[in-house]
């Protein structure tokens, strides 16, 4: 996040936060729905000193946010092949099979062309992308199946290794054709193998070559989109 100071006027501390944390021993179980972490906001006087603090509330949270992060406060266009959304960090979304050019490199021994593509479905998150493949030809749902990409350059769990591609700055319905386009304007290489079943990768994209679909039954299954929402919620930027 980039900051811009007026070089006019003088900041002066005003409040703080102090973030308290559970030391962890192994020699007790964590009770279920236990908060890893406590915080509190205090005044800060004309010495620097921290005055008295009181329980950091969720209004004074969105307050303290709004004042860092203005964009927070921007009310965006949700696109209909959007999933989930949540601002400035996460967007989900979804792509319908179709016809593609996708780029190879010589080491792979494919050339680049025309390929019919399954759906896709595509998770940003902190400035990494990930990918999965779907069978559907409709918007999916929680419970609707998600499949290893067939994809060279995509790894098992599905975050998508970019190389030296330049991404987005940020995850924002606003900005999916940005991640599609980076995604697909790179070139694939053999580094990365796709996880499929009963074909090898370079066969099956020698096979589907300027053909109109996409064989579903080489995907191999790997879960939800419920389970990629999950998964996404449970990844919170550390405070070290």
């Amino acid at each position: 996040m980039e900051i811009e100071v007026a070089m006019d006027r003088r900041l002066i501390a005003q409040h703080a936060l102090v973030v308290y944390g559970y030391e962890k021993d192994a020699r007790y179980e964590e009770p279920s729905g236990c908060i890893d972490h406590y915080i509190t906001k205090h005044r800060v006087d004309g010495e620097g000193r921290l005055l008295e603090g009181t329980p950091l509330s969720r209004e004074m949270l969105r307050r303290i946010c709004f004042l860092v992060m203005p964009s927070l406060q921007i009310m965006e266009y949700i696109p209909d092949n959007v999933l989930a959304h949540s601002p400035g960090t996460a967007v989900l979304w979804w792509t319908p099979g179709g016809q593609r050019r996708i780029f190879f490199t010589k080491e792979t021994g494919l050339r680049s062309g025309i390929y019919p593509l399954p759906a896709m479905l595509f998770l940003a998150l902190n400035r990494t992308l990930y990918t999965w493949a779907l069978t559907v030809t409709k918007r999916p749902e929680p419970g609707t199946p998600i499949y290893h990409s067939p994809f060279f350059n995509v790894y098992e769990g599905g975050a998508c290794c970019m190389g030296n591609i330049e991404l987005p700055e940020s995850a924002s319905p606003a900005k999916l054709h940005e991640w599609e386009r980076a995604f697909f304007d790179g070139a694939c290489n053999g580094h990365i193998t796709p996880k499929l079943q009963g074909i090898e990768p370079c066969k099956l994209w020698r096979a589907i070559e300027k053909k109109m679909d996409f064989p579903s039954e080489y995907l191999v299954p790997c879960g939800t989109v419920a389970d990629v929402i999950k998964s996404a919620a449970g990844r919170p930027t550390p405070w070290t």
